[in-house]
């Protein structure tokens, strides 16, 4: 039985982890727009915490694949989503388990913390300008989910000191990678999927900036939701051939980015409702978070299907030759 277990568990791809990301966000941002009473909530982070089981049982059967992974220049930025992941699903917890789920997001914290280290640890060793991908924003940047996930509290200094580290780590990395992107080697086809994640770092400030700042700046919002829907605008139209690729466990990568852009127009609506802009405007950003919603929906429950598919049990159906090569 463990036997059978271990053998299965090592076949989750650890991009899996986004998905897992992906999911729970589009529940949670479904609130926004209809009167789930935080079920929606609840079954995006029920769906995630599944996904996150099954690569939990794997790291602890498997450790020497997690340190494979994370020693990767592109699989190892992707790792902290396990983290970023496991805070979306301790905030739909805090409606039941308050105590619990601060201190699972308290966790998930330290673990994104040490992601982040092994992975400047492991750049710092081999770095190599071609080795940038979108998704070397994700270590540094992707902690703010810590702050859109605040259970609130005496923990508010660590949140904001976590958004402020994102948020310079953004600056700095934005001009390098776009750089990167227009003077180097083109991206691998099997990187390529990461391209998607160029729309998250904007949105995700933006929503970590509005959700744990007593009184934000109309300037810094400003600055920060141009550039969210430029880049979210962007992707959709690379979706085009992001897409065409073949199918592979990166294709997480185009889930959570999306949710996320959708989710801080949703909080920019909130925002300028309460700052006092006229309500033409605000309907205006937060029909705008209502489209960027249905698409997220599409792409994310896409992705979902092509990894049951890929995985499990669609393609055993389908294709029974998959069956007698994994028996």
């Amino acid at each position: 039985m463990i036997k059978a277990t271990k053998r299965k568990v090592a076949g989750a791809p650890t991009p899996m982890a986004g998905l897992a990301l992906g999911i729970a966000s589009l529940g949670w941002c479904w609130e926004n727009v209809a009167d789930l009473g935080g079920l929606g909530q609840q079954i995006g982070a029920g769906i995630a915490a599944v996904l996150l089981l099954i690569l939990t049982v794997k790291f602890i059967f498997h450790p020497k694949m997690l340190w494979t992974d994370l020693s990767h220049p592109v699989v190892g930025s992707v790792v902290p989503t396990y983290a970023m992941a496991t805070m979306v699903v301790s905030k739909a917890l805090g409606q039941f388990y308050p105590v619990f789920s601060q201190g699972l997001w308290l966790f998930a914290v330290a673990l994104h913390v040490a992601f982040l280290a092994l992975f400047i640890y492991h750049r710092a060793v081999d770095f190599e300008l071609h080795h940038m991908v979108p998704s070397w924003f994700v270590p540094p940047v992707g902690i703010i989910v810590a702050d859109v996930a605040f259970p609130g509290g005496e923990l508010l200094p660590l949140a904001q000191g976590l958004l402020v580290f994102g948020m310079v780590a953004y600056a700095v990395m934005l001009p390098l990678m776009i750089y990167r992107l227009i003077f180097s080697h083109e991206i691998h086809d099997n990187a390529k999927p990461t391209i998607a994640i160029m729309a998250a770092p904007a949105s995700l400030s933006l929503a970590g900036y509005l959700t744990v700042t007593a009184v934000p700046s109309p300037v810094v919002i400003g600055l920060l939701i141009g550039i969210a829907v430029l880049m979210t605008f962007v992707i959709y139209v690379a979706f085009y051939r992001l897409l065409r690729l073949p199918f592979s466990a990166g294709y997480a990568a185009f889930t959570f980015p999306i949710v996320i852009s959708a989710t801080a127009l949703f909080k920019s609506a909130a925002w300028m409702a309460n700052f006092g802009f006229g309500d033409e405007y605000v309907q205006q950003v937060f029909l705008l978070g209502q489209i960027e919603l249905v698409i997220a929906t599409v792409i994310v429950s896409y992705v979902a299907l092509r990894y049951l598919a890929h995985y499990r049990p669609i393609s055993r159906l389908f294709h029974p030759q998959l069956q007698s090569q994994q028996v």
